[in-house]
């Protein structure tokens, strides 16, 4: 989990990573896929509200990494949150990650 505190409001990104089975994929993303994929969600919570979650999904010819998986749910998580929010988010990351 990553915690960002700005001024009065919090911010925490909760990862999540799994495999769909292929029609879990069609519900997700709205159409059919062959086979199982390997997915990473993000979610965003301010103050303890649900934002926003953002998810990325591995393609069936590509090996899964959670680190890029991570980065591309995190990117989708936080676009509905400030600039100023999302510069804090991605410094704490990048630290957290030993950048």
């Amino acid at each position: 989990m990553l915690r960002v505190t700005l001024d009065k409001d919090s911010v925490e990104i909760r990862f999540h990573h799994g495999l769909f089975e292929p029609e879990d994929t069609e519900k997700m993303i709205g159409h059919c896929v062959d086979g199982n994929r390997r997915y990473t969600t993000a979610t965003t919570v301010l103050n303890g509200n649900l934002v926003y979650t953002g998810i990325s999904i591995c393609h069936s010819d590509d090996n899964f990494r959670r680190s890029i998986g991570r980065k591309k749910a995190l990117a989708h998580s936080l676009q509905s949150l400030t600039k100023k929010f999302r510069t804090a988010v991605w410094a704490e990351y990048e630290a957290m990650c030993g950048f």
